[in-house]
């Protein structure tokens, strides 16, 4: 079973309440994403303890919610065993290892749920539907141009000097980054911004950190990922000229 170690995100999330900037927002976020969490379950013939389980196929779960004064049910995201011990009632409870991405898609399709609640009894984080419906349309981890798909490139008329300074600090941090270009694609008459990334070939490997650090700056813009090899990246490591290059 792996080790929970959600350290640096409630660093993140401390320093968000004191800050209350677009930047911490993001990296907050960005964490979020990649972070695992405890969520406690009630399980179909589950084995007797408490504690972290594997799950089987066809198991059924029922899920323990937390009930706001405004009567909104919310799924539980614990960061730790700690948080669970101040919350849980009975010391049989079972905890599944959930991400971002499980807790989105419970949330999304239950009526009665209103979203999930990151450590209720500590930093008591919470993320809507609303919240999870705009993160994931924001995040567009590869562009995909059809062969012969008329596709027009330019330097964005109101340039996004926020998202820029995000997207370099960010590279600063991802040594693997070489080059970086950012430009107003125009697909179909569907307007979006297309990040090129040059990190020698791994660059799907930091898609989903880059979209998810870019979300609070993007203004809802989509934002398209596309590496440098592809032949479109090629072609604008050509004309274009880099926002961020590797020192």
């Amino acid at each position: 079973m792996n080790k929970i170690d959600n350290t640096k995100l409630l660093e993140l999330i401390e320093k968000l309440k004191e800050e209350k900037t677009m930047e911490a927002q993001s990296d907050v976020i960005s964490e979020v994403l990649k972070a695992k969490f405890l969520c406690p379950v009630i399980l179909e013939n589950a084995p007797k303890g408490g504690g972290k389980i594997e799950v089987e196929k066809d198991t059924k779960i029922q899920f323990s919610v937390i009930k706001t004064k405004e009567d909104k049910n919310f799924l539980i995201a614990f960061t730790s065993d700690e948080e669970v011990n101040k919350w849980q009632k009975s010391k049989v409870q079972q905890s599944i290892i959930y991400t971002f991405e499980d807790y989105s898609m419970i949330a999304t399709n239950n009526n009665n749920l209103e979203g999930f609640v990151i450590d209720p009894m500590g930093c008591n984080l919470a993320f809507t539907k609303q919240m999870i419906k705009e993160i994931k349309q924001n995040i567009t981890r590869e562009s995909i141009v059809e062969k012969d798909t008329q596709v027009e490139l330019g330097i964005p008329k109101d340039y996004p000097d926020e998202l820029v300074k995000k997207l370099k600090d960010l590279f600063l941090n991802i040594p693997q980054v070489n080059k970086a270009y950012l430009l107003l694609m125009t697909k179909q008459e569907e307007l979006s911004y297309l990040l090129i990334v040059d990190a020698n070939g791994n660059e799907k490997e930091y898609f989903n950190t880059i979209a998810s650090a870019a979300i609070p700056f993007l203004n809802g813009m989509p934002l398209n990922l596309l590496p440098a090899n592809t032949e479109l990246g090629q072609n604008v490591s050509q004309s274009f000229e880099p926002i961020y290059i590797a020192e």
